[in-house]
């Protein structure tokens, strides 16, 4: 009985978080919209509006390019003002809201270590229907893995869109991504997921239509019954206005590492400082700061060659040098990204302690405190 108010308290204080959170969201954004429309745009900032989604993609951020779009050290803007005790609580209730969507321990200790540690700690991995098509496959269970994974894995190579298959643990009543799980994972239900918009564009309706007919054969197979996150004419509208957004809003904060001496970074040093800073070597061959909330996407940042093609080969780290790094964010896909930015900053300042190197901007100007607060400060506008 004590263990049930227990649980129902915790219940409460979560509800009653999440719902302050949102009408002080409310409050709060339409106070600083209109503040924002006072306030003198930097050159490189993009004329805001209200985005479908700022997270939740699932993308492998590459190497920047010549062709991306940076944030300026240089860039005119209005003189910061002093944080009002709004956007304070506006912070306080975003970090709150952040602690309530975490999942809770309530099995009572009946989880499966072995999944907890494929799902990377306490960050569940599970669909984002903002940015995903999704269809969930309902039930009690218990479905093995390999009966759906099965299934799933003879069809979803017709795919070029990032997709996934997930299972609602039976013993731990969370979301895991089925190919990362250990063989004996058992799953109440089923989702599968497409991502309707990537770097190559709005998912076109053959694609969804493949995916579509896969995720019914997956349903007929384990006898259960779908359920569709929207419309098919509807996932086609949106990818279009996600494809849009992103269009719109794609733009990169960077902050770029050059040495000192004339032999440049070694491969040995640079790989040894990033792993001391909790960066990762990973996708695209480079380095990537895992992102352990429960929102957002799953890198903060990453760490690539300043120079083309940008990429590391670890087999030659001990050969490789190079003269230049470079520490960049895509600002619209963080969740909290002035956070994100201070975070890369400290990181970089690290960085350049250890490899013996000095800061600049993407277009080699020298990185100063005040510079680095410009570009903070049109993240700031951006969000």
């Amino acid at each position: 009985m004590e263990l049930q108010l227990a649980l129902l308290l915790i219940g409460c204080i979560i509800v009653g978080v999440v719902a302050l959170t949102t009408y002080e969201r409310v409050r709060f954004s339409r106070r600083r919209l209109t503040a924002d429309t006072k306030a003198v745009g930097a050159s490189a900032v993009i004329t805001r509006r209200s985005p479908p989604v700022t997270t939740g993609l699932d993308i492998n951020p590459g190497p920047p390019r010549e062709q991306n779009r940076f944030l300026k050290s240089n860039a005119v803007v209005a003189p910061a003002q002093e944080i009002s005790a709004d956007a304070l609580l506006y912070e306080q209730l975003n970090d709150y809201e952040q602690t309530a969507l975490m999942p809770l321990d309530l099995s009572l200790g009946l989880q499966d270590p072995d999944v907890l540690v494929a799902q990377g700690g306490n960050r569940q991995n599970m669909p984002d229907e903002t940015v995903d098509y999704v269809v969930t496959l309902p039930g009690k269970g218990p479905v093995t893995r390999d009966a759906a994974l099965g299934v799933y894995k003879q069809h979803e190579y017709l795919l070029e869109k990032p997709r996934h298959l997930y299972g609602l643990g039976y013993k731990t009543g969370l979301w895991s991504n089925l190919e990362t799980d250990t063989e004996h994972a058992q799953y109440r239900s089923i989702a599968l997921s497409v991502q309707m918009v990537d770097t190559k564009g709005p998912i076109e309706e053959s694609e969804l239509n493949t995916f579509t007919q896969l995720a019914l054969k997956l349903a007929d197979s384990l006898q259960r019954p779908t359920k569709f996150s929207m419309l098919f004419d509807e996932a086609l509208v949106r990818a279009r206005e996600l494809d849009d957004f992103c269009e719109t809003n794609d733009v990169l904060a960077s902050i770029n590492i050059l040495a000192n001496g004339p032999t440049g970074f070694s491969g040995r040093a640079i790989d040894e400082a990033a792993r001391l800073s909790g960066l990762q070597f990973g996708v695209m061959n480079i380095y990537h700061k895992k992102n352990d909330e429960a929102l957002g996407c799953r890198h903060l940042f990453s760490l690539a060659n300043l120079y083309q093609p940008g990429e590391f080969e670890p087999e030659k780290v001990d050969r490789f040098r190079t003269q230049g790094l470079t520490l960049f964010m895509n600002v619209p896909c963080a969740y909290q990204p002035v956070r994100v930015f201070e975070k890369m900053t400290q990181i970089a300042k690290t960085l350049c302690e250890k490899l013996d190197g000095r800061l600049e901007d993407h277009e080699h100007h020298p990185l100063t405190d005040q510079g680095l607060m410009v570009i903070r400060t049109q993240i700031e506008r951006l969000t």
